[in-house]
């Protein structure tokens, strides 16, 4: 049963992947060009593609039958006739109408989110695939707009466009009619509507223009609003600042207005000259065809009516532009972003092979430099050069040094977080490839300077739970915590020193043979500090655990077996006995 449901839900992303890069291929005008509907048919390789557009036509003929019966009957009544026949047929094609209208737009939606699902899924797993470098190249904004955002207004349009494609299609089955009622009002029609298409096609341009202009100052917008609160101790603290910031969103703000309304004013002039030119289609039967034409007077009521009955269509089709548009630059976006994350991949992938490396004896250094990429009018970005340290297991390594002394980098390059530029990483004899594997990161456990403490405990199985509720009372934060702490908690309710205890805690339960620490007690209370270096640091030497330790608590320093210090991107002491290396 679970597969069968994930097969249908396989299909169902494959068909909604189809319609979603198809929408790509259309233009700001969606003209029906060849090469558009032979890529289409080329691509209806899924028999559910195939049973979409059969209901789209069967939903169409039935509306279309709808209005053929309004018309025999209303010819009957005239008469002074009835037919239960045509009445019964009526409701019958009424309520297939509403049925295949329903599984058309229901069906075709379900599949477009389900591939939006799948899209989700692929793309973050990309993201998380990268590495800490390559994240820190792209801006937050853009993460989450290729992670989250997009898709949002992609999902809000999908129904629209939907409706408005079988809108298309009914307006083609019941011009068909009008063709058979009347092949001189239908070619009046026909006048009409390339009179209207050619008016909105002189201002499609300009609508997809705005429209992606106002996308991009709306992610503006939430960037500069989300900054806002996030820094707003900082503005807070400055008026200057603050007027500034304000001022940066005002103006955002009335650009955005600008291109909202601009984008407003366009799409009424689409709707009113669309309503505009479905009157106008039903003046010229009126009033042109019986000059031109050799109508009788009782067809002209029935040709009305079924030029009234064309304005649903056609608003329906109106309505879809819009959201189209979003569309469009919303799937562009995501895929160019997905684009930009595999080259990234491709060109730093995993250079090393997926060795065991949790039972080591020594980690080395040898010479190892990083250069921070930088923005290219940078004389002389920052670097570490020619780090070299070695840490047999069960040792206590102290790191000091100055602010910006390079002492965060060169835990990030060791921990395999940033591919080094030059040198060597050494475990046990075998060098370690720039790029280093799951395998090897999964010996550290870390709680960098700039941790951060997601709100459930993942990863985490019952026993880790058990132990991460004893890890908390040592840490004296318990109390703070919920009683279930499989449900999850609340990080942001604890202050810096308490998230810090968290986060170690949450470290400790991973069982990692190596404990990273980046200024951990920086934040902590005396006591708490005191019972770091004191009783937990010890606790953990004896239970066999490798630490490093980035600390300015000289009173504590004794406690470490190696104590090296960074200073200008330099190590020192840089030296480590020389050992066998194996490639």
């Amino acid at each position: 049963m679970l597969n069968g449901k994930n097969e249908s839900a396989s299909i169902a992303s494959a068909v909604g992947d189809k319609i979603l890069r198809f929408m790509m291929r259309l233009g700001p005008v969606p003209t029906l060009k060849p090469r558009h509907w032979r890529g289409l048919i080329a691509e209806l390789d899924r028999i559910s593609v195939i049973r979409l557009a059969f209901v789209a036509v069967l939903s169409a003929a039935c509306g279309t039958g709808v209005l053929y019966l309004l018309n025999t009957e209303s010819r009957l009544v005239q008469e002074e006739d009835y037919s239960t026949l045509t009445a019964v047929g009526f409701i019958f094609l009424l309520v297939a109408y509403r049925f295949s209208q329903r599984h058309l737009i229901f069906r075709a939606s379900e599949s477009i989110e389900a591939a939006l699902h799948d899209w989700r899924q692929r793309i973050a797993g990309k993201v998380l695939s990268l590495s800490l470098r390559d994240i820190e190249e792209i801006s937050p904004g853009r993460l989450l707009d290729g992670i989250a955002r997009h898709y949002a207004p992609l999902s809000q349009s999908v129904v629209t466009i939907v409706a408005g494609v079988e809108a298309m299609v009914l307006l083609i089955f019941m011009f068909g009619y009008l063709l058979y009622l009347s092949t001189t009002a239908a070619l009046l029609t026909v006048l009409v509507a390339v009179l209207c298409v050619a008016g909105y096609m002189n201002i499609a341009a300009r609508l997809a223009e705005t429209m992606t202009e106002t996308a991009i100052l709306n992610g503006r917008l939430d960037r500069l609003s989300e900054s806002s609160i996030k820094g707003s101790k900082e503005l807070r603290l400055n008026a200057k600042k603050r007027r500034a910031v304000l001022e940066d969103m005002v103006t955002t703000s009335d650009e955005l207005f600008k291109n909202r309304s601009a984008s407003a004013g366009i799409f009424a002039e689409v709707i009113s000259s669309g309503n505009t030119a479905s009157y106008l289609m039903a003046g010229a039967v009126v009033f042109v065809l019986p000059i031109i034409g050799s109508t009788e007077q009782d067809q002209i009521s029935v040709i009305v009516m079924a030029v009234i009955f064309l304005i649903g269509p056609i608003g329906g089709m109106i309505g879809s532009l819009q959201q189209l548009s979003i569309a469009r630059f919303a799937v562009r976006s995501i895929l160019e972003f997905e684009a930009g994350v595999d080259h990234l991949l491709a060109s730093s992938s995993n250079d090393s092979p997926e060795v065991d490396h949790s039972a080591f004896k020594r980690i080395e250094l040898r010479k190892v430099g990083y250069t921070h990429q930088t923005a290219l009018d940078v004389d002389k970005p920052f670097a570490i050069e020619e780090v070299s340290v070695c840490i047999e297991r069960g040792q206590l390594l102290f790191i000091t040094g100055g602010n910006g002394s390079g002492k965060t980098t060169a835990l990030r390059v060791l921990t395999g977080l940033y591919p080094r530029d030059s040198g060597d990483i050494i475990i046990d004899g075998d060098v370690i490839g720039k790029n280093p594997g799951q395998n090897y990161r999964d010996l550290f456990a870390t709680v960098f300077a700039d941790f951060h403490v997601f709100g459930r405990a993942y990863a985490l199985d019952d026993e880790a739970l058990i132990k991460l509720d004893q890890w908390l009372i040592k840490l004296n934060i318990r109390s703070k915590m919920p009683a279930d702490l499989s449900h999850g908690f609340s990080p942001d309710a604890l202050s810096t020193g308490q998230r810090k205890r968290l986060a170690l805690a949450l470290a400790l339960v991973e069982n990692r043979p190596v404990l990273v620490l980046d200024e951990w007690a920086a934040d902590q209370d005396p006591s708490t500090r005191n019972r770091f270096y004191e009783e937990i640091l010890p606790e953990l030497l004896q239970a066999g655990k490798t630490i490093i330790v980035v600390t300015h608590d000289e009173r504590y320093f004794d406690y470490a077996d190696i104590h090296a210090h960074m200073q200008d991107g330099r190590l020192v002491p840089a030296e480590c006995p020389a050992s066998e290396v194996t490639q």
